[in-house]
């Protein structure tokens, strides 16, 4: 080697030689030499003279009056080298200070007394280099140098580091947190697009704070290639400055909730196929990822364009802050993607700005400048992209911090970018582009690593003032609390490798280290991040000692943490300065290592250089296994059972994992990251270092748990628990902001939307609603709808707006009107079912159109394999209204072709059943031959056809059901339809043909064989018509109840939940929703499942964590049972409190009067048991019988399974299955994951034990099998999975039954006194203590605080008033024996004969009775107001009777039975008639006490424990019967009128006109005024039951509700009947006599306020009623300060 050769390589820090594993000393050979320097612009060629060089190099230096920059430490004496010429000794040098906030600091010096350090003589001139003191103290940041001196200026960037990097003050005093260390990518979850993204980073980390982690690392999240995705390691970059695109969750831009045609094509069917494919492929398809997001995200930006930038809104200024922001660093990083994308399409193998033309190599020429100016828009898409990537990485990290995390997110920077990616194209002159930085040789790859990314060049680096580290460090610790510096030992060398040379030939290259530490320092400080430095492999005692000195957190990997003789370092040995952790992306996991799989992998790959290298790894592999175990036995840490001999141990178990994992957690170490891979026992290594992706999956393999079911994992819940006992570390002190926080609702009104009340109209009576004092109006369902619903609950579109009631718009203007009114809504959601049948429904069509194969198949409940052969993989459509053959033969089946879509389908009235794209073929080649002899053979639109009929041949079968078979199909069928569509509309020959071959096709009636081709056409599609009396026995899709129209979903799969659930959580993203109420919960698979699925994507719409949502069930519960209290929910829809509430307004003391009197009446003695199982039977034999068939055939199949069970046939099999769901005493059990809770094997028990009474003994062994079966008792392991499902499935059926059985035909039998026979109701329990209302609350109050109170709902039997009066006859039976047995004798005239008998039964005639005691409107009625009235009554007696399906039904009507009811009515209600004589007094006599019931009905409500809520009017006295009478129009003006007037009237004298309603109204705003001011009380308040003494105690039920130093007594009086005494008289004042509230202590030294009638009561332990009554029938009295 030349000594000018050796001398220039020793300047551009290329290191003699260097040590090798082994010990060997290698040093690079002369052409390696060369190579480098002219890497480093040095030499010009590899060939060039070094000499010439060198002399070059060394003027340069002498050239510049400063060096380029210059960094020192804070407080440290620092000085400047200054090159002066000799003949400037005698001047004076000036030189400032200018600081980063623009302070000057001025000095001068005389040259002549400046220390000189050296001369030399260039260029004939003598010039000397001096040192220049710098005594003026600078603040850590970046400065400038400025230097005058004889006429001659210069100036160089100053950098003052702080003596140290930024340390946590968690860290401080032996602080030692610990937390996962997360592959991002690699992250499962259920909403994803099949790679992490940065939601689900907020809502991982948020998980593991639960658990008491304090940091989430992350792997590098640099820019990849976005045109070439398949560019997977994050090591290889494009840019360290910015963000990986592909970690967008596209659904979080602001931009999707605004785009309906992006939103549109995510819910498509096609795209959640490919959604579920690339979520459940096993390895990241990262093209795959890429192609779904980039498209949608294009839609987005155009989006973003025409709404924000296009009119320059708050958005666009944000965008427009962001680019500004960035500046020229992202200009020309969204350039260079465009770039790419342009010239990648010219030419397919330009993957690379190498491949690029010469000009366009340059950033900066005019060539690029011109395609900026053309291409401008797309350029501004990548930087949108950017934007969007920057704030969801932001958010994520706020939320780590909300969630209280001490350091929060810790990033990776990579060591370099990938040669030919954004960064090196803008940086090229920074970066050594004919070098590449690796690894010498080592025991793992003998020749060395090669890792194909430019090093900096140190001498530019030092040029550029080391602007691009600091760019890379500034943008990636601005992001995070804690930084990974890769190969930390790269801030002193990295080893270079000439490019096309093997590693085995490289050299280091050593770089400013102090310096480059300092500016590490600075930004450490700066961003107040912790620094960790990855100082595995060989590395320089200096590098070791600069990074304790800097703390810089050295990284202890505890496979490698080995002394003398191959012991581990004990906990106590691991320096505190340290990041401690099992393993790393580059080495096996804890089960790989100790399994030996990376070294099985390594020889199955062929990666070992020889056998000798292998057999050695081995053997110490197996020694380390020793090592470890006594290391965990000197610890106490060896798993039970297990000892330190590794052949107890052979695998890797939790118990095991879980030790090692502790041992590390004892460490002194700083910080401890544990791999979720680690924690999941995983195999597979992330990334094997020298196995190519071909071999090895690198960095593409997922973790094995999905992200919602880590906080269910009771093995991740173990592993955390015992870290968080090793390491305990501070409490996370949570943070938790949002804009809108989890609000409970103070109390809400319900609406009833329909196409006559729309979300405009609802928008007007905000201002009311606001005064009347709601906080959340609750609609009814507002998603499209089938047109012309008048309830909304049979959506077909999830995703859009019901037209009918509203837009998208309508709904944003009463959105904001109620923002305006601080109010919020509650949304109904209806995920059970949808509406189908009809020609609206996309998914369902789909399904009739491709059977098992459509791409919504999946998303029904259908079983495509039933127990009738001919349904095999048909679905059964009832839709006929007569026999099949006899409607195909009159003609009602036609058979239709649109042009325009170029699809066939079927038509019956109403309904549409698209033809099979199958079997097209058959038609558009019906008359192929005479088409030719008409169009001629070569016609160009007939050879079109005839290429259609071979495509449509061609189509994947609907039996092909791999998912891309099924894709392929969706494809095509569009494809070929649209050509068909294009084919018609240029030839109008073929048009004709079509409609022709279609007119052939549906025959002649009259002509029956005329049918036969359409009959074999419908034979081949994927449904079957049929009669709709055939669906009881034959359906095969799961139905909301028995309604064939309202077909179930499968909610229980997450692309059904994504498809279903877009809109919604669209809308709760935008701040528009924070409140649901889930509809008919009962007939999911796995309620549970679903409503922590809502909370925990609600959370991640809102920023927070689960439960986000205040959520409301319509859970029906039996008097007996409980909700179940893990479900992440707030409580019910309130149907529990309406029966509480009635019950106490009812007298016990009359239930066996009124029972006998009613049985006596009307014959029917049946005890209601035994009339609920008849009930039930009924219904699963005529409505439910198919649903029982498939449970019962699947049952017989578990049967089949063990030799002990074989022999139970079908039929006794479905018996049994029918008698236990007829005696299940609960609508359904709620076992999930395999679980049985203790009540559900309690309500089993039950059930088998009543079915089984009265069986022969020989039948007994059926109800044993069946128990076991349900309860998983002694079941062979093969047969327990399937029992599982069977028992999930039966669930959802039993809930079906009891709800028909129950609600829809026992309670319009059994009428002893029908205000019981409510929703959720029992009409056993008549009545209920006043102990057991306050219980009842108690409980509620502690378990449920926030559950809905209800007294009136559109579900109800009744509306509350109506319950109120006929509750008012359990007071007087004898009374209402003797009228009603009048009344039977004034009517017998009035009744007709009817198969043998009188019409209506005295059972109907007694509800009829019933009825017109709690409807008959309080005023006298006109005769108009009469007639309705009348006609309001005759619709719900025959809705009545059709659902006792007694004498008549909605499936089998009995015109004549019907008819002579509905004459019944109109007799006895005609205006003069006897009985209206005798009834109207009676009945206004009565309504009376119904309305002072209904006074304390609303006070109760109004201050219990939870939620009150209002139904639509009910704010006045309302009278309606069941729906469709409770949705009638409510008149918004008279409430508004009658409201306004409260306010000139005094509480009491509302007695005086007590039938307006205003007395119910005033009571209303009352107490919700007062909930109010008091929100805090009636929220958290306590539940204080009070009691009462005195000759009228019975009649009182009164409690109060205390927070703090408030308190509110209600006191709400019942049975009013005896307490007046039967008399027409007020219940106030001394009705009370001596009764007097027992207040105890909470009154000794309070004074109280009427909230009614203003009236103050004094202090004291007891309270006169006759005074706290003296006003108004009930009292609410308020504490009052003094």
């Amino acid at each position: 080697m030349s000594d000018a050769l050796r001398r220039l390589a020793e300047r551009a820090g290329i290191a003699a030689g260097y040590h090798d594993i082994w010990g060997r000393y290698r040093t690079p050979e002369d052409a390696v030499l060369r190579e480098l320097l002219a890497s480093m612009g040095l030499l010009s060629t590899p060939e060039a003279d070094p000499e010439a060089a060198l002399r070059q190099a060394e003027a340069a230096d002498w050239q510049r009056m400063l060096p380029p920059v210059r960094v020192v430490r804070e407080g440290e004496a620092a000085a400047l080298r200054v090159v002066l010429p000799e003949d400037a000794l005698a001047a004076a040098l000036i030189y400032r200070l200018v600081t980063e906030d623009g302070a000057i600091h001025e000095q001068q010096a005389a040259v002549s007394q400046l220390p000189s350090l050296e001369t030399r003589e260039l260029d004939g001139r003598r010039l000397m280099a001096l040192e220049l003191p710098l005594s003026i103290p600078l603040a850590p940041g970046y400065h400038r140098c400025e230097v005058e001196c004889a006429g001659a200026a210069a100036s160089m960037p100053l950098i003052v580091a702080p003596p140290a990097c930024y340390q946590p003050e968690v860290l401080a005093d032996g602080g030692r947190v610990w937390g996962p260390a997360l592959q991002l990518y690699a992250l499962r979850s259920e909403r994803n697009w099949g790679i992490g993204d940065f939601t689900d980073l907020a809502a991982f980390g948020e998980h593991w704070a639960e658990q008491g982690a304090h940091v989430v690392g992350l792997n590098p999240v640099h820019a990849m290639f976005v045109g070439n995705p398949a560019h997977a390691s994050p090591y290889s970059p494009s840019s360290r400055r910015f963000l990986n695109l592909l970690y967008l969750d596209v659904e979080a831009v602001p931009d999707f909730a605004d785009c309906e045609s992006a939103r549109e094509r995510v819910r498509s069917g096609e795209f959640q196929l490919r959604l579920r494919a690339l979520r459940e492929a096993e390895r990241v398809d990262y093209v795959g990822v890429a192609a779904a997001k980039l498209a949608v995200l294009e839609q987005l930006y155009q989006s973003f364009r025409e709404r924000h930038l296009s009119r320059d809104r708050e958005r666009a200024r944000a965008f427009h802050e962001f680019q500004q922001r960035e500046g020229e660093a992202l200009r020309l990083y969204a350039l260079y993607e465009a770039l790419w994308e342009h010239f990648h399409a010219e030419n397919p193998e330009a993957w690379s700005w190498l491949d690029w033309p010469e000009a366009f190599q340059d950033p900066h020429s005019a060539e690029v400048e011109a395609f900026y100016a053309q291409h401008r828009e797309r350029v501004e898409f990548y930087a949108y992209l950017q934007w969007q990537a920057e704030a969801q990485l932001s958010e994520a990290t706020a939320r780590l911090e909300r969630a209280g995390l001490a350091i929060g997110l810790y990033l990776d920077l990579a060591v370099s970018v990938d040669r030919g990616g954004a960064d090196g194209w803008r940086n090229r002159s920074i970066y050594a582009m004919q070098a590449s930085v690796g690894a010498p040789p080592d025991e793992f790859a003998r020749n060395g690593q090669d890792w194909g990314l430019p090093p900096f060049d140190p001498r530019r680096l030092r040029e550029e003032a080391y602007a691009p580290l600091i760019g890379a460090l500034r943008e990636n610790m601005r992001r995070a609390g804690a930084l990974r510096i890769d190969h930390v030992m790269g801030l002193m060398r990295l080893f270079w490798i000439p490019l096309g040379r093997s590693a085995a030939d490289g050299a280091y290259v050593h770089y400013p280290f102090e310096e480059m530490l300092g500016i590490v320092a600075l930004e450490s400080h700066r961003n107040r991040c912790l620094v960790i430095g990855e100082d595995l492999g060989t590395v320089p005692e200096a590098v070791r000692e600069a990074m304790a000195r800097e703390r810089l957190l050295s990284y202890k990997v505890l496979i490698f943490e080995q002394g003398e003789g191959g012991r581990f370092k004990a906990p106590k040995d691991y320096a505190a300065e340290a990041l401690a952790t099992v393993s790393t992306h580059d080495l096996p996991t804890l089960a790989g290592y100790w399994e030996g799989r990376d070294l099985a992998l390594r020889a199955e790959l062929g990666l070992y250089e020889d056998d000798e290298v292998r057999g050695r790894q081995l053997v110490e592999r197996a020694q380390d296994r020793s090592q470890l175990l006594l290391a965990l036995e000197r610890e106490g840490l060896l798993p039970e059972g297990a000892s330190a001999d590794p052949a107890t141990l052979p695998e890797m178990t939790p118990e095991l994992a879980r030790a090692v994992h502790v041992y590390l957690a004892r460490s002194r170490a700083s910080l401890m990251m544990v791999q979720p891979e680690d924690v999941l026992g995983m195999l597979e290594q992330v990334n094997l270092p020298g196995a190519p992706d071909a071999q090895h999956p690198n960095w593409r393999r997922k973790l094995t748990l999905p992200l919602e079911q880590w906080p269910h994992s009771e093995e991740v819940l173990r592993f955390a628990a015992a870290l968080r006992e090793a390491r305990p570390g501070p409490e996370p002190c949570r943070r938790r902001v949002r804009a809108k926080g989890l609000r409970i609702p103070r109390a809400t009104y319900r609406l009833q939307l329909n196409r006559h009340f729309t979300i405009a109209e609802a928008t007007r009576r905000v201002p009311y609603l606001a005064r009347l004092g709601v906080s959340h109006v609750y609609c009814s369902p507002y998603l499209r709808a089938r047109p012309g619903s008048e309830h909304g609950y049979d959506i077909i579109d999830h995703n859009a707006f019901n037209p009918e009631i509203g837009s998208e718009a309508d709904f944003q203007r009463f959105s904001e009107a109620l923002e305006r009114h601080g109010m919020a809504q509650i949304m109904d959601v209806v995920p059970n079912h949808m509406g189908v049948m009809g020609a609206d429904n996309a998914w369902w069509l789909d399904v009739l159109e491709n059977g098992p194969a459509s791409v919504y198949a999946p998303y029904f409940d259908i079983d495509w394999k039933p127990v009738k052969r001919e349904l095999h993989d048909k679905l059964l459509l009832p839709i006929l209204g007569d026999a099949y053959g006899e409607v195909l033969e009159r003609g009602e089946l036609q058979l239709a072709f649109d042009a325009d879509r170029g699809s066939f389908s079927l038509r019956y009235y109403e309904h549409c059943a698209p033809i099979a794209p199958g079997v097209y073929p058959r038609l558009l080649g019906r008359r192929m031959e005479a088409l030719a002899l008409r169009l001629g053979a070569d016609n160009p639109q007939l050879l079109e056809l005839q290429s259609l009929v071979s495509a449509f041949q061609h189509l994947p079968g609907r039996d092909e059901l791999s998912l891309e078979r099924v894709l392929e199909r969706h494809r095509d069928v569009q494809l070929h339809k649209q050509r068909l569509a294009r084919l018609c509309a240029e030839s109008s020959d073929i048009a004709d043909y079509l409609q022709e071959v279609v007119a052939e096709f549906n025959g002649r009636p009259g002509e029956p064989e005329s049918f036969d081709a359409l009959h074999e056409l419908l034979e081949a599609q994927a449904y079957r018509l049929a009669h709709w009396h055939a669906a009881a026995d034959e359906i095969n899709y799961r139905r909301f109840f028995d309604i064939h129209d309202l077909a179930a979903l499968r909610m229980e799969d997450p692309r059904v939940f994504d498809a279903t659930h877009q809109l919604i959580l669209s809308l709760i993203t935008r701040g528009e929703l924070d409140a649901l109420r889930i509809d008919h919960p009962d007939g999911l698979y796995d309620p549970e499942a679903y409503f922590q699925r809502l909370q925990e994507r609600a959370a991640q719409a809102m920023h927070s964590e689960p439960p986000a949502l205040y959520l409301l069930v319509e859970k029906i519960l039996a008097s007996h049972e409980a909700l179940v209290s893990s479900w992440p929910v707030h409580g019910t829809t309130g149907y529990e409190f309406a029966n509480q509430v009635n019950g106490i307004l009812i007298d016990q003391r009359s239930a066996g009067a009124l029972r006998r009197f009613y049985a006596s009446f009307s014959g029917e003695r049946l005890p209601f048991d035994e009339l609920l199982y008849k009930c039930k039977r009924m219904i699963m034999k005529y409505a439910l019988a198919s649903e029982l068939a498939v449970l019962a055939a699947e049952l017989n199949r578990i049967s089949e399974a063990d030799r002990h069970t074989r022999d139970f046939t079908l039929n006794r099999l479905r018996s049994a299955l029918a008698e236990l769901v007829a005696w299940l005493p609960v609508y359904r059990t709620y076992e999930r994951e395999g679980v049985i809770g203790a009540h559900d094997r309690e309500y089993i028990d039950y059930a088998i034990g009543r079915a089984r009474e009265g069986t022969r003994a020989e039948e007994a062994g059926v109800y044993d099998f069946l128990r076991r079966v349900l309860l998983r008792e002694d079941l062979p392991e093969a047969t327990r999975e399937r029992a599982a499902r069977f028992s999930m499935r039966l669930q959802q059926y039993t809930g079906a039954v009891m709800a028909k059985g129950l609600e829809d035909t026992a309670f319009y039998r059994y009428f002893p006194l029908v205000s019981l026979n409510e929703v959720g109701g029992d009409p056993r329990r008549f009545g209920l203590t006043v102990e057991a209302f306050h219980a009842a609350n108690s409980e509620r109050r502690e378990s449920w605080p926030h559950s809905l109170l209800a007294t009136s709902t559109h579900d109800n039997k009744r509306s509350e008033d109506v319950r109120a009066r006929i509750s008012v006859l359990s007071e007087i039976p004898g009374a209402w024996r003797r009228r009603v047995s009048l009344w039977a004798r004034l009517n017998e005239a009035c009744k007709r004969q009817t198969d043998g008998s009188l019409t209506p039964s005295r059972n109907d005639e007694y509800l009829l009775y019933q009825t017109l005691i709690g409807a008959w409107p309080l005023e006298i009625p006109d005769e108009t107001a009469h007639d309705e009235f009348v006609a309001r009554i005759e619709v719900y007696m025959l809705k009545a009777v059709r659902e006792a399906k007694q004498h008549t039904s909605w499936i089998n009507r009995n015109p004549a039975y019907e008819e002579a009811l509905s004459g019944f009515v109109h007799e006895i209600l005609r205006r003069g008639s006897p009985f209206l004589d005798d009834f109207l007094p009676f009945q206004r006599w009565l309504s009376r006490f119904g309305l002072y019931n209904s006074l304390s009905q609303v006070a109760l409500k109004l201050t219990a424990p939870g939620v009150p809520d209002i139904y639509q009017g009910n704010e006045l006295w309302d009278f309606s019967l069941v729906d469709p009478d409770n949705r009638r129009p409510v008149d918004y003006s008279a409430r508004e009128s009658a409201l306004a007037s409260l306010d000139e009237v005094a509480a009491p004298e509302l007695l005086a006109t007590l039938e307006d309603g205003r007395a119910k109204l005033m009571l209303t705003t009352r107490l919700l005024a007062l909930r109010q001011r008091h929100e805090t009380l009636f929220r958290d308040g306590d539940y204080l039951p009070l009691a009462s003494s005195g000759t009228k105690a019975e009649h009182l039920c009164a409690f109060a509700r205390q927070h703090g130093s408030e308190a509110v007594v209600m006191v709400a009086p019942r049975l009013y009947v005896g307490l007046l005494d039967g008399e027409e008289r007020l219940p106030i004042g001394d009705v009370w006599g001596d009764t007097r509230l027992e207040l105890g202590p909470l009154g000794a030294e309070t004074r109280w306020r009427d909230l009614i009638s203003g009236r103050m009561h004094a202090a004291g332990e007891t309270l006169l009623l006759a005074e706290a009554l003296a006003e108004f029938p009930v009292a609410v009295l308020v504490t009052e300060p003094g």
